[in-house]
């Protein structure tokens, strides 16, 4: 409460000096960009950030927006505001455009579009959603569902939305209720760090499972649940671990960030050498590029290996709770790719397998490629900055 409160303050402070500041805004090109509500700096939003300053620097004026408090705060090159802050609300209420990984909320103005008079400005800015992952293993549900409404008027609101294909863009306008005109298939921006068909320069994988919101409320017992006892047995397996070391393979484990705070957990009960664990604020995405396969239970990281044709497998311990408290886009029962593990003993022979056979990727993998990509000529940023300059009057 404290907090929100000092945003609306800052909010009504930075609409009073613009009254008074209009004039140095003019004539410039203001873009701000932000992810992960300001705490990291990865995804869509940072390679098309990086984009802009490489190869637009001189078109527009672009600012990447984070909180103060941040890990990566000194990592972020170029201009940054800090998130909440009267210069961040200032530079908004005078941008072109705004470019987010997840809502404008979140990452570029907090509760701004909630707030009476002060809202015209969400109206009037040219709103992108670039998303943080690529739609598959998630069915989009809000936080709270007594904002359900709010947040489905927002995403109407949005004026470039990107899809990398014609499966991601259905979902989106059928299932999201966006504009069918705003959705662009223009591909991820962080598509364009990524190789097609180029072995990976490491041995390792990298795990990644994706969060479990039902886990998080009940956090006293994490050590108990499911989730944790089988991720647990899994890389404490004595076969996987012996294999490891005869193939002079590493497991790089990356928690998600929204179940950051069980890392210890994890990392004070592992038995074996091999098992590597990866900060926070480290770039996922080059983690992503290096690695030789995947394994994840339902994260959209296994579509950024499938991009890069490496081979991925999936443990899904807890598939039928997954589909009762989440359910996905893409149906697991039928449209799965890769391999498919449902216990700790098949898992550990399935990784055992693509190591054996030097990380070749399956034919059900290969043929799944074409449905989630219309494009694999690392340009998706200029087609995003070509969909953004066209919405811009």
């Amino acid at each position: 409460m404290v907090e929100k409160i000092k945003f609306l303050m800052n909010m009504l402070i930075a609409a009073m000096k613009n009254i008074f500041n209009k004039k140095n805004f003019r004539g410039k090109h203001i873009w701000l960009i932000g992810g992960h509500a300001g705490d990291i700096y990865n995804d869509n939003s940072k390679f098309f950030y990086e984009y802009l300053m490489r190869e637009h620097s001189d078109d527009i004026d672009v600012y990447w927006v984070v909180n103060k408090d941040s890990k990566v705060f000194d990592k972020i090159p170029g201009k940054k505001l800090v998130r909440g802050s009267v210069e961040n609300y200032l530079y908004y209420y005078n941008a072109e455009a705004i470019v987010f990984s997840h809502s404008p909320s979140a990452d570029i103005a907090p509760y701004n579009f909630a707030v009476p008079f002060l809202n015209k400005f969400h109206d009037r800015v040219v709103k992108v959603y670039l998303n943080h992952g690529t739609i598959s293993f998630k069915k989009r549900k809000p936080m709270n569902g007594r904002f359900k409404n709010l947040i489905d008027e927002l995403l109407k609101s949005y004026n470039v939305v990107t899809a990398s294909s014609d499966f991601e863009k259905n979902v989106m306008v059928n299932e999201w209720g966006m504009s069918e005109d705003n959705v662009k298939i223009v591909g991820n921006a962080r598509y364009d760090n990524l190789p097609t068909d180029e072995p990976a320069s490491t041995r390792d994988i990298l795990f990644t499972p994706t969060w479990r919101d039902w886990i998080k409320a009940d956090r006293d017992n994490f050590t108990k649940s499911d989730y944790f006892l089988n991720i647990m047995n899994f890389l404490n397996d004595e076969r996987l671990n012996k294999a490891l070391e005869e193939k002079d393979v590493n497991i790089k484990f990356y928690m998600h960030h929204l179940m950051h705070e069980f890392i210890d957990d994890v990392r004070k009960n592992i038995t074996g050498n091999r098992i590597i664990f990866l900060d926070k604020g480290v770039t996922l995405a080059d983690e992503i590029r290096k690695s030789a396969a995947n394994i994840t239970d339902y994260s959209s990281v296994a579509i950024d290996f499938l991009y890069m044709n490496r081979p991925i497998m999936f443990y899904q311990f807890d598939v039928e709770e997954y589909k009762e408290k989440v359910d996905s886009y893409i149906d697991l029962d039928n449209e799965m790719f890769g391999k498919l593990a449902y216990n700790k003993d098949s898992a550990v022979e399935g990784i055992i397998e693509i190591i054996e056979n030097n990380f070749e990727v399956s034919e059900s993998q290969k043929r799944e490629r074409n449905k989630f990509f219309r494009y694999n000529d690392n340009k998706n940023c200029d087609r995003i900055y070509s969909a953004i300059k066209n919405n811009i009057r």
